[in-house]
């Protein structure tokens, strides 16, 4: 089992989120979030107006959350700051 953990803030609140082998919990609006931005990125790959609006889901596999460094990388942007990172945290990072 690989699970990591980012605790940051986002709009003046501490938030936390946990990816365990792709699957996210935590802080509900921005898991709630996560899973949003994560539904986009296959539109991306078929829709160049939608990608040219979200350029930090470029270049992502068509499931992020699925891919622990794709789900970092995609929690990490959702955060205002990041505090600590603990756990199995993807080394391109």
């Amino acid at each position: 089992m690989s699970t990591f953990t980012v605790k940051g803030s986002r709009n003046g609140s501490l938030v936390h989120v946990t990816w365990t082998d792709g699957r996210i919990s935590g802080d509900f609006p921005t898991v709630d979030l996560l899973l949003t931005e994560a539904e986009l990125v296959p539109i991306l790959h078929t829709d160049a107006y939608a990608a040219r609006a979200l350029p930090h889901l470029d270049g992502m596999a068509a499931a992020p959350l699925q891919d622990a460094a794709a789900a970092y990388r995609l929690i990490v942007h959702v955060m205002d700051s990041v505090r600590e990172t603990t756990g199995d945290v993807p080394a391109a990072t």
